[in-house]
C-alpha cells in the first residue's frame, strides 16, 4: 500500500468513528434530561413535611455529608421495587441530600407509584439496606405543572 492508500484508509476509519461517536451524543443528552427531570421530581418530594423532616432528623446526627437518599418506583400490579434513576451514581441532590444507589445504613427511601391522573404518590421512611417494602400508604401525590412539580390535590 502505498502512501495515499493508508492516508484514505486511515481518514475513512477517523470519519466512521466520528460519525458513529455522532450518533450516539442525542441518546446522552436525552438521558440526561430525563435524568434533570426525574431530579427534579425528587427535589420537590423531598421539600414535602413528611419527606423533609426525615432528611433533618438523619442530618441532625452530625453527618458531615449529605443525606443519602435511595429512590424506587412501586409496581404492584409485577410485584417488583426498581430503581428510578439510571446508572451507579445518580447526579441528583444538593447541600441537605445525595440520591445514591447503595445500600447505607440509615437512608431516606422515597416510593414512588404512578398515579392515573398523572404524576406519582410517594411514600417516603428512614430505612435500612434489607428493609425495602413493596407495601406502604402514600403520604401525598404530586404532577407536572409546566416545569414544575407540584403537590396533587
Amino acid at each position: 500500500m502505498d502512501r495515499f492508500q493508508r492516508w484514505a484508509w486511515g481518514a475513512m476509519g477517523v470519519a466512521l468513528l466520528a460519525g458513529a461517536g455522532c450518533a450516539h451524543q442525542a441518546p446522552l443528552a436525552e438521558r440526561r434530561e430525563v435524568e434533570a427531570d426525574k431530579c427534579s421530581l425528587i427535589q420537590s418530594v423531598l421539600k414535602e413535611p413528611t419527606p423533609s423532616r426525615m432528611v433533618e432528623e438523619i442530618a441532625s446526627l452530625g453527618r458531615n455529608e449529605p443525606t443519602p437518599v435511595r429512590v424506587y418506583v412501586r409496581r404492584p400490579e409485577q410485584a417488583m421495587l426498581e430503581r428510578f434513576f439510571e446508572g451507579d451514581e445518580p447526579r441528583c441532590g444538593d447541600a441537605t441530600f445525595q440520591v445514591v444507589q447503595e445500600s447505607v445504613l440509615d437512608a431516606v427511601v422515597v416510593y414512588l407509584q404512578e398515579v392515573q391522573e398523572g404524576g406519582y404518590a410517594y411514600d417516603a421512611r428512614r430505612s435500612g439496606p434489607d428493609e425495602l417494602t413493596l407495601e406502604g400508604q402514600p403520604q401525598g401525590t404530586l404532577r407536572r405543572a409546566g416545569p414544575a412539580w407540584v403537590a396533587g390535590t
